[in-house]
C-alpha cells in the first residue's frame, strides 16, 4: 500500500557527524540530530514530559520523521523507542502508527491508530487505517472506512489520501473503473491553482487506473500532463538512506517482516503438489503445517478432488504426518452440494456422475441421488468418476435436455499423474456441455466459493491459500480475495510464476511450505526502472525483453537466490503490464544463503593474440625436417618435458638449474630410459657433456634428436654433426614402432633426483657461497 505521511511537517534532513548511543537499548540517533527539528505543535504535546526525557523522546521523532520514506524499518525503531519512553503522548502513537504501516506491519497500525483516536477522540489517520485493511488483504473494508469517514475540518492532504486508498481498494476489488471516477472527481474539484504534490500523486493513480482499463494512450497523456517535481536539495547520510531511490510504485507481491503464520490464523492448503506428491511426502511440507499451528495458524485442507470424502482425505494426510481431522477438509463436491443447497429445495431428486466423495456430500445436504432421466430429477452435478462410460454421461444429458440444472464439482481440465496430465472433470464436463449446449455453475477451483466455505469451516477470518497450481489454487485466492502464497514443488515452477498473468499472480512466493514460517521481505522499485527484494541483485527486463540480475540476461538451467526470485517476478509483471511478455528462462530457486544463487558474469574470453602467444611458449621447438618420431620431438634445452604427452611434471626437475647434469644410463629414443631399441640404435654418450647452455645443435639417433643422460635434452656429443645411420631406422612407422616398446615414462623417473629434505639441505649450504663457490 502507498505509504502515508503529513508531507513530514516539521521534518528536515540534518548533516550527521556522529552518533549517539541510545541508552535505552533504542536506535542509535545520529549526533547533530535536534528536538528543535520536530514539527512545533508536537513539540508542545511533549511538554508534559521531563526536560531530557522530552529532548530524547523529540529527536526519535525526528528521526522518524526522516526515515519513515527512505528506511521504514529504521524509522518504525526510533518510533517504538519513543513509545517506550512516552507511550501516553498522543504525537508519539501517532508516529508508531504511521511507521507500523510504512513498515507493512498493518495489524499494528490499525491497533495504534485505534490508540490515536482515543486519545484526541476524532477521526485521524483514517487513511492509515483503510490503507492497512487493504494491506491485510481487505479491501472491501477499506472502501467501508472512507465511506464512513467524515472530512469536515479535515486537512486537504488527508483528503486526497483517502481519495488514493480509496481508488486502490476500488482496483483490488476489480472495480478501476470505478477507482478511475474517484480520482477523476478529485482532480476535478482541486481546480487549478491547488498544491502541485496533491496533483502529482492523483495524477499518477489516475494513470494506474487507465492502465488497468488498457487505455496505455490516455494515461501516457496524463504523466505527461503532470507538473514537474522539483526537488529540494537535501544533504544526507547515504549510509543511512540507502533506500534513497525506492519510489512508491507497487506490485502484486507482497512484504511482512513478520512470519505469515503469525499474520494470518488459517491456511487454507492445496493437496496434490503442496501437501503431497501423488503418493510421496514432500519435504518439509507436515512439519510446516505443525509448526504453523504451534504459532496459532489453524489448517484447512482445500482441494478440487470430489472422489475423496473428508474421512478419506484425512486418512491419507495422517499417514504423510499432519495430523488431520475430517472438518478440516474442505473438498469441491462439499462445495458443490452447498451450492446446490442454496438454490434447491431440501430434497430433491439430483443425478449425480461422480464417486463416493460426491455422494456423501449430497446427502448431508438433503438431496435424492436418483440413477435415470426417466425419474425426473431437477439437477445434475457432475463430478470426476475415472469409470464413467458413455450411457452414464449420455443419462446426464438426457437429464439437462429436459431442464434439468447443471452443476460440476470443478472444471479442472488435466489431472496430474506419474505419466502425465491425465483428463480430468472440466474435459468430461465438456462433453455434456458440448452435446448440451449448457454451462455448468461451477464449485470448487478457481471459484471464490470454496475458499470462503473452507476458512468458515475452520472458524478462520484471515485466510491465506497456499498452492502450486496458477490457474486454480492462486486464481481461486484472487477472485475470493484472499492473499496466496504459491510454492514450488508442483505443477507450475519458476518460469511459470514469472508469467502468471494477471489474475494468477501470487501474493507470497516460497520454496515450499517452510515459507508459512518466514518473513517476506517485499519487493522494491527504483526509480531507474529496477526492483530489488531483501538480499536479492538488481532485477530488470531489458529492452530486448530478457530478463537480467546485475544486467547479466539468465539462461535455461540458472540458479538464484530466493530473494532474487520475488525480484524477478515484481520486473517480470510489471513488464507484461506495461509493454508484453518477457523472455522468461527456466531457472532453479535455492536459499538466500545457496553461493550457487549468485548470479555472476561469465569469465572473459581470453585475447586471441596473448592466448596464442602463451601457446607458442609453452610449445616444444620443432627439430629439422625429418627429424622426429611418433612419440613427439625432443623437448627445448629448458628441462620442460611437460609438453610431451608422455612426460611427468617429474621431468621439470632432471637438470639442477645450474647446467650441470647429473650421470645416468643413457635414454632411449623418447629420453625415458635405457633399452634394448635405444642400445641398438643409439651411439655411446660422451661423458664430457658440454653447457646446457651451448648453441651446438642437438644429435640425433636413428632420426631423432637424442635427449642428454638427464634427460634434460642437452644438445652436443663428438658426434653432434655426424649424419644420421641410415640402417636404424628406415622410416617413421619403425620409429613409431621402437617408442611404443619402451616403457612408460611415469615409471622411469630416475632416482638421482633430489627430494624436497635434500634440497633444503642444499640450498641451507650454499646460501653462504659466493657463485664460484656454489
Amino acid at each position: 500500500p502507498k505509504r502515508f505521511d503529513r508531507g513530514n511537517q516539521g521534518y528536515s534532513s540534518t548533516s550527521n557527524t556522529g552518533e549517539s548511543a541510545s541508552r535505552d537499548g533504542g536506535p542509535a540517533i545520529p549526533a547533530g540530530v535536534s528536538a528543535e527539528e520536530l514539527d512545533p505543535q508536537a513539540l508542545v504535546a511533549l511538554e508534559t514530559l521531563s526536560g531530557p526525557n522530552r529532548d530524547i523522546v523529540a529527536r526519535h521523532l525526528v528521526m522518524a520523521g526522516q526515515l519513515i520514506d527512505l528506511d521504514p524499518q529504521e524509522a518504525y525503531k526510533h518510533a517504538q523507542a519513543a513509545v517506550a519512553r512516552a507511550g501516553r503522548v498522543d504525537v508519539v502513537r501517532e508516529a508508531a502508527a504511521l511507521t507500523a504501516y510504512a513498515s507493512g506491519r498493518y495489524e499494528e497500525a490499525l491497533r495504534e491508530v485505534r490508540a490515536v483516536r482515543r486519545m484526541r477522540g476524532d477521526d485521524s489517520l483514517r487513511a492509515v487505517e483503510a490503507d492497512s485493511e487493504r494491506g491485510l488483504g481487505h479491501p472491501e473494508k477499506a472502501v467501508e472506512i472512507v465511506d464512513a469517514a467524515s472530512t469536515a475540518g479535515m486537512e486537504l492532504s488527508e483528503q486526497v489520501e483517502l481519495v488514493l486508498v480509496s481508488s486502490g481498494a476500488r482496483a483490488d476489488l476489480g472495480q478501476s473503473d470505478v477507482g478511475l471516477v474517484i480520482v477523476d472527481d478529485a482532480l476535478a474539484r482541486l481546480g487549478d491553482g491547488a498544491d502541485e504534490t496533491l496533483m502529482r500523486r492523483l495524477m499518477e493513480v489516475k494513470a494506474d487506473r487507465l492502465r488497468e482499463l488498457g487505455r496505455h494512450d490516455e494515461a501516457d497523456e496524463t504523466l505527461a500532463a503532470m507538473p514537474e517535481e522539483i526537488d529540494a536539495p537535501d544533504i544526507v547520510d547515504v549510509s543511512l538512506y540507502q533506500d534513497a531511490d525506492v519510489d512508491s510504485k507497487r506490485s502484486p507481491l507482497r512484504g511482512t517482516e513478520a512470519p505469515l503464520a503469525d499474520l494470518y490464523d488459517v491456511a487454507l492448503l492445496d493437496l496434490d503438489g503442496t501437501a503431497w506428491a501423488g503418493d510421496q511426502t514432500i519435504d518439509h511440507a507436515a512439519d510446516a503445517v505443525l509448526a504453523s499451528r504451534e504459532r496459532g495458524m489453524k489448517s484447512a485442507f482445500v482441494t478440487n478432488n470430489a472422489m475423496r470424502t473428508p474421512q478419506q482425505v484425512a486418512d491419507k494426510l495422517n499417514a504423510m504426518g499432519f495430523e488431520a481431522t475430517p472438518d478440516m477438509v474442505m473438498t469441491s463436491a462439499m462445495d458443490a452440494a452447498a451450492n446446490m443447497a442454496e438454490e434447491l429445495k431440501e430434497g430433491a431428486k439430483v443425478f449425480m456422475i461422480g464417486g463416493e466423495g460426491l455422494r456423501q456430500a449430497l446427502a448431508e445436504n438433503g438431496f435424492t441421488v436418483v440413477a435415470s432421466a426417466d425419474d425426473e430429477p431437477v439437477a445434475v452435478v457432475q463430478g470426476l468418476d475415472k469409470q464413467v462410460d458413455w450411457s452414464t454421461l449420455s443419462e446426464g444429458a438426457f437429464a439437462i435436455q429436459r431442464g434439468a440444472a447443471y452443476y460440476a464439482t470443478n472444471l479442472d481440465a488435466t489431472l496430474p499423474e506419474e505419466r502425465g496430465q491425465a483428463l480430468g472433470n472440466g474435459a468430461l464436463v465438456r462433453a455434456i456441455q458440448h452435446a448440451t449446449r449448457k454451462r455448468p455453475v461451477a464449485a470448487g477451483k478457481p471459484e471464490a466459493s470454496i475458499y470462503q466455505r473452507g476458512a468458515r469451516r475452520v472458524g478462520g477470518e484471515r485466510p491465506l491459500a497456499v498452492g502450486d497450481r496458477l490457474e486454480t489454487d492462486i486464481m481461486g485466492a484472487v477472485n475470493a480475495q484472499v492473499p496466496a502464497m504459491h510454492v514450488l514443488t508442483g505443477v507450475h515452477g519458476a518460469q511459470d510464476v514469472l508469467r502468471a498473468p494477471r489474475g494468477q499472480r501470487p501474493s507470497f512466493l516460497a520454496r515450499d511450505m517452510r515459507g508459512l514460517l518466514e518473513a517476506h521481505p517485499g519487493p522494491k522499485h527504483h526509480r531507474d526502472g529496477t526492483w530489488t527484494c531483501g538480499f536479492s541483485q538488481v532485477a530488470k527486463v531489458a529492452r530486448s525483453g530478457a530478463l537480467t540480475l546485475d544486467d547479466i540476461e539468465l539462461v535455461d538451467g540458472q540458479a538464484v537466490t530466493i530473494d532474487s526470485y520475488r525480484a524477478l517476478a515484481a520486473a517480470a509483471w510489471e513488464y507484461a503490464d506495461e509493454v508484453g511478455e518477457p523472455r522468461c528462462p527456466r531457472i532453479t530457486v535455492v536459499d538466500n544463503d545457496d553461493p550457487t544463487g549468485v548470479v555472476a558474469a561469465p569469465e572473459p574470453e581470453e585475447d586471441a593474440e596473448a592466448a596464442g602467444a602463451i601457446a607458442s611458449e609453452e610449445t616444444l621447438t620443432e627439430p629439422e625436417e625429418g627429424a622426429g618420431s611418433a612419440d613427439g620431438a625432443s623437448p627445448e634445452d629448458t628441462g620442460t618435458a611437460a609438453a610431451v604427452g608422455a612426460q611427468t611434471e617429474a621431468n621439470h626437475d632432471e637438470a639442477d638449474g645450474d647446467g650441470a647434469q647429473a650421470p645416468a644410463e643413457p635414454t632411449g629414443a623418447n629420453g625415458a630410459g635405457s633399452g634394448a631399441d635405444s642400445a641398438e640404435s643409439a651411439p655411446e654418450q660422451d661423458p664430457a657433456v658440454p653447457d646446457r647452455d651451448s648453441e651446438a645443435p642437438a644429435e640425433e639417433v636413428g632420426g631423432v634428436p637424442a635427449d642428454s643422460a638427464s634427460g634434460s635434452g642437452a644438445p652436443g656429443g663428438p658426434d653432434a654433426d655426424a649424419a644420421p645411420d641410415p640402417e636404424a631406422v628406415t622410416d617413421l612407422e619403425d620409429v613409431a614402432a621402437a617408442a611404443d616398446s619402451l616403457p612408460d615414462p611415469a615409471d622411469q623417473i630416475p632416482e638421482f633426483l633430489p627430494g624436497e629434505e635434500e634440497l633444503e639441505a642444499l640450498l641451507a649450504e650454499t646460501s653462504g657461497m659466493d657463485e664460484d663457490g656454489r
